[in-house]
């Protein structure tokens, strides 16, 4: 699974406003785009060794929705974890959060695959 496979998926969500690892920045540092936006990220991706080689790998992914409003963050969320339901999720963890800096809340979704 690559970061292009979770784009396919995640890209109607937060019109469009989706990025892998970091969102768009301008010149200062800052984000340069209105919320909501979607961030994810492939945290690991570990092999299994069986005699014969490598078999299977666990992926962990993290997907984080910044808004305005804490609500409209926890929709975005589980509109992706509905959208990323055909990879078979494991291990769910849901994490609310904030970003006082830039007065954003943050709804992380954090799950397992096996590929």
């Amino acid at each position: 699974m690559t970061e292009d496979d979770l784009y396919l998926l995640l890209k109607p969500l937060a019109g469009g406003q989706v990025y892998p690892y970091v969102a768009q920045l301008g010149s200062d540092g800052q984000p340069s785009i209105s919320p909501p936006w979607v961030i994810f990220s492939i945290i690991t991706d570990v092999a299994a060794d069986v005699l014969c080689g490598q078999a299977e790998s666990a992926v962990s992914v993290q997907v984080d929705v910044y808004s305005s409003a804490i609500t409209e963050a926890r929709e975005i969320r589980d509109m992706a974890l509905d959208a990323l339901q055909v990879l078979k999720p494991g291990n769910v963890v849901k994490t609310p959060g904030y970003e006082p800096d830039l007065r954003y809340h943050r709804a992380t979704l954090e799950f397992q695959v096996t590929v």
